[in-house]
């Protein structure tokens, strides 16, 4: 019986045996798969210092069909605009560990990408981030929130 299990199990482990999810094709069910992307309300503006730029701390959230954080792999942008003008963009590689070492934060189970901006926009005025996910498994997401900056240095 132990020996009749063990058989089970490995022969379906072997069916995907050594594919990544990208050759296992995007019909590939992964219960934990990333479906849903938000740009997090933690997301957190920063007033330029003397010698530094302004530049804003995104924060993106995958979410799993059960409404749980999950983490991405694919290739993952941010852009911030103002006044519908490009002030900051960043793109991070979620396709390998080294850009999850560099970008997950395990705290807030969220993607952390410190986008330098271009100018410093003016106090209380709304800044948008717009969030673009390309997954190895062909999935493709898109997520934008609007940041108000802050009125005063903090």
């Amino acid at each position: 019986m132990f020996f009749a299990l063990i058989a089970i199990l490995l022969s379906a482990c072997g069916e995907h045996a050594g594919q990544d999810v990208a050759s296992a094709g995007a019909g590939a069910t992964w219960r934990w798969r990333a479906e849903k992307m938000e740009v997090s309300a933690l997301t957190t503006p920063i007033v330029a210092r003397v010698g530094r730029s302004s530049m804003i701390d995104a924060r993106i959230a995958f979410y799993d069909s059960e409404r749980d954080e999950t983490k991405a792999l694919g290739e993952l942008t941010v852009l911030v605009r103002f006044d519908g003008n490009e002030i900051g963009r960043q793109s991070a590689d979620l396709a390998g560990v080294g850009g999850h070492a560099r970008a997950w934060d395990s705290v807030t189970e969220t993607y952390s990408m410190r986008i330098p901006l271009s100018i410093d926009p003016p106090p209380g005025r709304i800044v948008v981030l717009q969030a673009t996910f390309d997954g190895v498994d062909g999935a493709r997401m898109t997520a934008s929130r609007e940041v108000r900056w802050p009125e005063t240095a903090r």
